[in-house]
């Protein structure tokens, strides 16, 4: 009941204050500022140095730290080799920016040289790496360019596969045995007689056999005939008998194997009347031989 009376005068004496003053109270309405949307923070880019390349798409910062390069696939066998050397020319030692994308500790980054070349893209375009962002035009179009070109990987030896093709197997041949067929002996000669000096009631002769036969000649005999009554009288690299115009030209020690396709020499002094032609025939061995003037 106490608490009821002191509520009803209090409201009483309340409403009462109201009235009695004459003045209209207008409601105050509250306001409330809009909200502030704050875009996400985009990561900041920094600038640091690759000091180590452990493969093609994995290398370690200045700051100690070790990224794997955003858009990159992992190379398969057949290239890893390859793209981890492509990496270490192109990055190792060199100046980047980089944006992480991932702050665990080995997370992906983007990697971007600083006249601002993507790297992912351009290891894609010269055929070092596959792309890992199928959804992206231009690694697509990177991609299908080196692809079509045949570089890096998608050249020989890999052609795009995981491992180098094994080549097929050549096909099995047979050889047949040979035959060896010894040919027949053959026989030929030439001879080229020259008179190289003459002085009054003489000369000097120089005298070429060449083997043109298949077969070596062994020991050795040249015949001729002489036609203006000449007489030889030295003679070298031969030993020489004559009888009237008739002569005999045999070998000596140092001359006595003319090879196949080779030749010997011999040279002689002789007397005569007037003049000495070229004798008209020469035989080796008994064999006819062709005449050729010096």
């Amino acid at each position: 009941m106490r608490r009821g009376w002191s509520f009803a005068a209090v409201a009483a004496l309340v409403l009462t204050a109201n009235c009695g003053s004459g003045e209209t109270t207008t409601p105050t309405r509250s306001v409330t500022p809009p909200s502030i949307i704050t875009p996400p923070n985009e990561p900041d880019a920094v600038e640091l140095t690759v000091q180590g390349v452990l493969d093609g798409r994995t290398v370690l910062l200045s700051d100690g730290t070790k990224i794997v390069i955003d858009g990159l696939a992992a190379a398969e066998e057949c290239w890893a080799a390859a793209a981890t050397a492509f990496t270490k020319a192109f990055l190792l030692d060199k100046p980047v920016r980089v944006e992480r994308l991932d702050e665990q500790p080995g997370g992906e980054a983007a990697l971007q040289l600083l006249d601002g070349t993507e790297y992912a893209l351009f290891a894609v375009s010269q055929g070092v790496l596959r792309g890992d962002a199928p959804h992206d035009p231009a690694f697509g179009a990177a991609e299908a360019t080196a692809t079509r070109t045949g570089l890096g990987l998608w050249g020989a030896p890999c052609l795009g596969q995981a491992k180098v093709p094994t080549p097929p197997a050549p096909p099995t041949t047979t050889t047949p045995p040979r035959t060896s067929s010894t040919p027949a002996p053959t026989y030929g000669c030439t001879v080229t007689y020259r008179v190289a000096r003459r002085w009054q009631n003489g000369f000097h002769a120089e005298v070429t056999i060449a083997n043109t036969g298949n077969t070596p000649v062994v020991g050795w005999t040249l015949r001729w005939t002489f036609t203006r009554g000449e007489t030889v009288t030295d003679t070298w690299n031969t030993k020489i008998e004559q009888s009237g115009a008739d002569v005999k030209a045999t070998d000596v020690a140092a001359s006595a194997t003319i090879p196949a396709g080779g030749t010997q020499w011999l040279r002689f002094n002789a007397t005569q009347g007037w003049e000495s032609p070229v004798p008209r025939a020469f035989t080796l061995n008994d064999r006819p031989c062709d005449l050729k003037s010096a």
